[in-house]
């Protein structure tokens, strides 16, 4: 099971216990799958999933907002071998009763009718991703869309997650507007926001490991551009020293210059604090640096 199928999962056990935000999630699956059907004769209210769990909590939301509503839950296999789900509210009454609770909700924002209140922001957004959204697994990439067709629902959603600070931003794919966030610490807080614990706490592993991961590589990067400075560096000492013993002779330099130069072509590979430890009496690495540069300058 992919890490999207597992927040989903996660989320749609998740009922919502305040009646306002039932409402909400429930107007959210209606978005984007639901539809009011018949005439003013006979109506009945479909929503449609791919997904018996969350057919399920669709059932259980509309039995939140009317306790004995008469349902019926259609189950069709699709030529992909995949099911699809309808819970059908039957009796006109209650069909148009649940309808006007989604339709007549108070908003934040009237035009794009956006809740009014936070906790139904994130039961809203919450519906909207279990209805067409994904996440991307975080160990290979951070990303989290929710896609619809319907120019309207596409504003209702992106102004829904602005509105909880989210900062998502839209693309089109297709027909389709596509919402979506890259940043890992804003899909951390989408999915606080939707309530999807676990997912969150995976996430938050997975990133924890990467920091850690980055971290050490730019550590060894950093020590392998050193030990290469430093070798480079050796080299040309090595060089310069060699020059010296083929013109003048390292006998003719002074005694401390002397055993300096000894000491760098004995130990080619030592750091000017490793020479400077070899050294009778022992040096400081400045003074090791000091006699290396009058040794370069006599070459």
């Amino acid at each position: 099971m992919s890490f999207s199928e597992k927040t989903k999962n996660e989320l749609a056990r998740l009922i919502p216990e305040a009646r306002c935000c039932k409402i909400a999630e429930l107007s959210a699956f209606y978005d984007f799958n639901g539809f009011l059907l018949g005439n003013n004769n006979y109506q009945y209210l479909d929503f449609y999933h791919s997904s018996p769990v969350v057919a399920r909590k669709i059932l259980l939301l509309l039995k939140g907002l009317v306790a004995d509503i008469k349902t019926q839950v259609l189950v069709k296999r699709t030529k992909a071998k995949n099911h699809m789900c309808t819970v059908r509210v039957l009796d006109l009454v209650e069909a148009q009763f649940v309808y006007s609770l989604m339709k007549k909700r108070k908003f934040l924002d009237e035009q794009k009718r956006v809740p009014f209140f936070k906790c139904c922001r994130r039961s809203y957004l919450r519906g909207a991703f279990l209805s067409q959204g994904s996440i991307a697994d975080p160990g290979k990439t951070y990303h989290f869309e929710i896609s619809i067709e319907n120019t309207e629902v596409a504003a209702r959603v992106f102004e829904t997650m602005n509105s909880l600070l989210l900062e998502p931003k839209i693309m089109m794919r297709k027909a389709n507007h596509v919402i979506y966030l890259k940043d890992g610490e804003k899909i951390v807080e989408v999915l606080n926001n939707m309530g999807a614990h676990n997912a969150l706490l995976k996430l938050e592993n997975v990133r924890v490991i990467k920091d850690m991961r980055n971290q050490v590589n730019r550590l060894v990067n950093c020590e392998t551009a050193n030990v290469d400075k430093t070798v480079k560096a050796a080299m040309k000492q090595v060089a310069e020293i060699q020059k010296i013993e083929d013109t003048i002779g390292i006998t003719k330099l002074p005694e401390k210059l002397q055993e300096i130069a000894r000491l760098r072509l004995a130990n080619p590979y030592a750091s000017l604090k490793e020479l400077g430890e070899l050294a009778d009496p022992p040096m400081s690495k400045s003074g090791v640096n000091y006699r290396m540069k009058q040794l370069l300058e006599i070459s």
